[in-house]
């Protein structure tokens, strides 16, 4: 192979790599259907990344009644969380262990439970749609609203994968 051949080489590679990265969430964001969720309050605090939201939405306190599954096939493992319209925002439906064959679901991974010890405990549920960032100076306004839970997401949902496409005010 010739030094030209090599070095077009090494930079193409490269390149297809960072191009194939931005498929899924292009996609997503085209072809998923658009749903509105439910945010709770939350604090965020991080000087090194500018302006922007931390979210808890509704959908990461996954109630145990809606759970079927044992214990250990639920901690710290993917699952996929149907969600069902409730008014004008995604709740909760069910939780399977397996891709969901219609329907709005979202994979997230299971993290803990909250009051393991009483029986209405909730399993946090992670589907990395917590940050969205914003236009430089108006991160103070959407920070007070998202201290009082006031702020509605809307996400594009397309085979289980989420992209954060908007936020807010209810």
């Amino acid at each position: 192979m010739t030094k030209k051949k090599t070095f077009l080489l090494a930079v193409a590679i490269p390149l297809i790599i960072l191009l194939a990265m931005t498929i899924k969430p292009q996609a997503t964001v085209f072809f998923g259907k658009e749903i509105v969720l439910e945010t709770k309050a939350y604090d965020p605090t991080d000087l090194f990344r500018g302006d922007y939201v931390a979210l808890n939405f509704a959908i990461s306190d996954v109630p145990r009644s809606k759970v079927t599954l044992l214990l250990d096939k639920v901690y710290n493992k993917n699952l996929y969380v149907s969600l069902k319209p409730e008014g004008k925002y995604y709740v909760v439906d069910q939780v399977s262990e397996t891709r969901p064959k219609q329907g709005v679901y979202l994979k997230g991974k299971f993290q803990e439970i909250y009051n393991q010890f009483n029986e209405a405990g909730n399993f946090r549920v992670d589907y990395s749609l917590d940050k969205y960032f914003i236009e430089q100076g108006s991160g103070k306004d959407f920070e007070q609203e998202s201290l009082k839970g006031e702020l509605v997401g809307t996400v594009k949902v397309l085979g289980g994968y989420g992209v954060l496409t908007g936020i807010a005010p209810r």
